[in-house]
């Protein structure tokens, strides 16, 4: 039985192509006043492109490249700002659009860099946070076979809740 909508997970690939399933999350965060976890998975390399960074720069070296990657991902998502300031200024535009008081009670947030494989990560994170709903991004091209393939159609297969796919170009 559907128990409502209390925690959203919004994933994103950190192309403008999420903007309008962001736009979608904060709308439904608001809505149902759910805590939303923004998700960026950054997909292990193969072994061998994985293993020759690490004889080429060496295992602290290699650490510190992926430690500065995840940092700059984690910045990327929150806008170099608080995670908190960048979810308020986001719905403070959406309720000033929709004549809604600014004091709305919207609910905090969290961000999550996951690593590994796209959908395993994706159904995890799900899984970890009791989310109710998964938010994705599609591509301009997102409901080309090789787009659903790849990350979308193995989440619709294997999610247990409600996902939802919004498409790039949504007005």
């Amino acid at each position: 039985m559907f128990k409502g909508i209390n925690t959203i997970l919004f994933t994103t690939n950190l192309t403008r192509n999420c903007i309008p399933a962001f736009d979608v999350a904060v709308f439904l965060g608001l809505k149902f006043q759910a805590k939303i976890v923004l998700l960026h998975v950054m997909e292990k390399a193969p072994d061998y492109v994985d293993g020759g960074l690490r004889e080429l720069l060496g295992e602290g070296n290699y650490k510190e490249m992926m430690q500065s990657y995840e940092n700059d991902v984690r910045q990327e998502l929150i806008g170099k700002r608080s995670t908190s300031k960048l979810i308020q200024k986001a719905l403070e535009r959406f309720c000033l659009e929709a004549g809604i008081d600014e004091s709305c009670g919207y609910q905090a947030k969290e961000v999550v860099v996951g690593d590994g494989d796209v959908v395993d990560t994706i159904l995890k994170t799900a899984k970890a946070h009791d989310c109710d709903m998964i938010i994705m991004g599609g591509h301009e091209a997102a409901f080309l076979k090789e787009s659903v393939d790849s990350t979308i159609k193995p989440v619709l297969g294997k999610a247990k809740i409600p996902v939802v796919v919004v498409p790039a170009d949504l007005k």
